[in-house]
């Protein structure tokens, strides 16, 4: 546990009413790790025990109870949770509609299970950030309508008035239909779409850094995002960048075990419990490596790091011949 910060009790309950404020901490929570997808570039694949089956410390709270450990932080929490495959989590709508009530949620999802249904008509759009729908196409091409199902659930989401984007990961097989692939989604209405950069392993090669020179170009005339393009270039070391994470933004685990990041197994003690530790204030990143980028993009000041980068740069250059300036990324 920190040694700085406040430590905090179930004592310690919001007394605020009304909708969800904006958000002023988050937490990637992992709530489970059951998932009917076996999709063969899954990370999490070597890695949760309990895929078939599920993690014996999943569902060990009632809903209310997990909303009431989040009030009783006194913040306005946006909680992304992912898993595993969230919606087979244990009454996953009523933990979603207990959330909502005073925070905001996110999803990553595979949209495979009837229950989305449920969340689309009992859950208020303004109170969910984003439903971020994985396609996983091989897997969807293994069920009868698979493909079929999942467009009709992305539009069902869509005329809820969510946040739904399709999630289309640039699995090396895939891209040779990427740009058909978007252009169909497009036609059949699907309006919010995420091209993401795939990250792992494929036939001994290690991705992103092995895609090519014209994948990489196809891929960029997909669209992607800021945060893509960064990924796609390899700029996802934030060692020694400020960063809010175990201050604003923490990983939860299946237990509701506090720690830094994805990357800083540093504790913060546990929510569900009531008893935990916070950081006064943002502090910098210590990890060599970052095994989800997407966290260092977002929580490390990127303004310092880029000033003090092209400073150093600058002096390198100074030291080198002219033909060799510049070379130093």
């Amino acid at each position: 546990m920190a040694n700085s910060g406040r430590e905090c009790s179930a004592a310690e309950i919001s007394k605020e009413k009304g909708p969800p404020r904006r958000p002023e901490f988050e937490a990637l929570w992992r709530l489970n790790q059951s998932c009917n997808y076996r999709c063969e570039y899954c990370f999490r694949s070597g890695v949760d025990e309990y895929r078939q089956a599920e993690h014996p410390e999943c569902g060990k709270y009632r809903p209310a109870q997990i909303a009431q450990a989040f009030d009783y932080t006194g913040k306005t929490w946006r909680i992304h949770m992912t898993g595993g495959e969230p919606f087979l989590y244990p009454d996953f709508v009523s933990l979603a509609k207990a959330l909502t009530a005073r925070h905001h949620i996110s999803i990553n999802t595979n949209l495979s299970t009837s229950n989305v249904y449920d969340f689309a008509d009992q859950i208020t759009p303004s109170s969910v950030h984003s439903i971020n729908a994985s396609l996983h196409l091989a897997e969807r091409q293994k069920r009868k309508d698979g493909l079929e199902r999942f467009i009709q659930c992305m539009l069902h989401l869509q005329k809820k008035g969510f946040n739904v984007r399709l999630m289309y990961i640039t699995y090396p097989p895939l891209l040779s239909r990427l740009k058909n692939d978007l252009t169909s989604f497009r036609s059949q209405g699907i309006s919010g779409i995420y091209v993401k950069v795939f990250r792992g392993r494929y036939e001994n090669e290690l991705y992103p850094a092995a895609f090519t020179k014209d994948q990489r170009a196809l891929i960029l005339s997909a669209g992607i995002p800021g945060d893509e393009r960064a990924i796609l270039q390899g700029e996802t070391n934030f060692f020694g960048r400020q960063c809010v994470a175990g201050s604003k933004a923490f990983d939860i685990d299946i237990s509701g075990n506090l720690t830094r990041c994805s990357a800083i197994n540093k504790g913060y003690g546990n929510i569900f419990t009531g008893r935990y530790c916070f950081d006064e204030q943002a502090s910098p990143c210590s990890s060599l490596f970052c095994n989800c980028p997407y966290q260092g993009l977002k929580f490390t000041q990127r303004k310092t790091y880029e000033v003090l980068s092209k400073l150093m740069r600058r002096t390198f250059d100074a030291f080198l011949p002219k033909s060799k300036q510049g070379t130093l990324r």
